[in-house]
């Protein structure tokens, strides 16, 4: 028998199995992404006449689109600031007297928690705090999406977090910074994986619940303005706008804990010895 003619069927058969396989695949991702984009309003780039499921460097316009949402909210916090702080003046007024408020509001905040380190990390959690609310008030505005109802924005903005307190740590206390997690000594065993654990968690519990928070106000105002035609008929009555109160005060409160809770494991990392 001839084993060529055998092996040529064999690896057609496998190619076509592949293949087969990559056309499943890639309909079930569609299939996902057309699910979830149901449950979300049209945000502006739907009606710019584009092919949604066009790939850009390997992912959708439909997955670019929380990334360009926080590109729209970059702009928006450093235009203003370049805008606030055009023209400086010793007793501020207008813009400037506003930015100066937020300033101060911010540094109040995080003074119990820092301390003597609230003035040298004031610009990266204030900045922080800015960009989170921000970013969650932007799905209010009609056409747009709040980034921070997507998990990669979240655990992404938590990383940061997690990398730059635990760089302060190190900076600071060198090598005894690994200290803590051996204590106490006679269970270190026991000990130093659990704190391994804890420190990972960390992340992740801020992420998911910024996350899981801004998914669920979003989702609600979703489902809240498409029942509006069909409990009211042709009368426009916005039934969301309860909602809106609501997410206002929600979001605010989601950027404070994230802050917080990031201003806290920095204070740990850096607090001294005999505390």
């Amino acid at each position: 028998m001839n084993t060529e003619s055998v092996s040529e069927p064999a690896g057609a058969a496998i190619e076509h199995a592949v293949e087969h396989a990559e056309q499943a695949g890639q309909a079930a991702a569609h299939a996902a992404e057309t699910a979830e984009k149901s449950l979300e309003l049209p945000s502006f780039i739907d009606f710019m006449g584009l092919d949604l499921h066009h790939q850009y460097f390997g992912f959708t316009l439909h997955e670019w689109l929380p990334v360009i949402m926080s590109f729209f909210v970059g702009l928006v916090l450093v235009g203003f600031s370049l805008w606030a702080t055009r023209r400086m003046e010793k007793i501020p007024r207008g813009s400037q007297a506003f930015l100066e408020i937020i300033v101060e509001g911010l540094y109040n905040f995080l003074g119990d928690t820092l301390g003597k380190h609230t003035a040298k990390f004031l610009p990266l959690l204030g900045t922080l705090f800015l960009y989170i609310i921000l970013m969650n008030f932007w799905g209010l505005i009609p056409l747009m999406h709040s980034p921070t109802n997507k998990i990669n924005t979240t655990l992404s903005l938590a990383i940061v977090v997690f990398v730059f307190y635990n760089y302060q740590g190190i900076r600071q206390k060198g090598w005894k910074y690994f200290k803590h997690y051996f204590e106490p000594l006679f269970l270190a065993p026991v000990m130093f994986p659990l704190h391994i654990i804890g420190e990972f968690v960390r992340p992740m519990s801020l992420s998911i619940r910024l996350f899981g928070n801004l998914t669920g106000e979003d989702l609600t105002l979703a489902l809240l303005v498409m029942l509006t035609p069909f409990l009211f008929g042709l009368i426009p009555v916005p039934i969301h706008l309860l909602m809106v109160i609501m997410a206002l005060l929600f979001s605010t409160i989601q950027a404070t804990i994230f802050t917080l809770l990031s201003a806290v494991y920095l204070s740990l990392a850096l607090e001294e010895d005999e505390h």
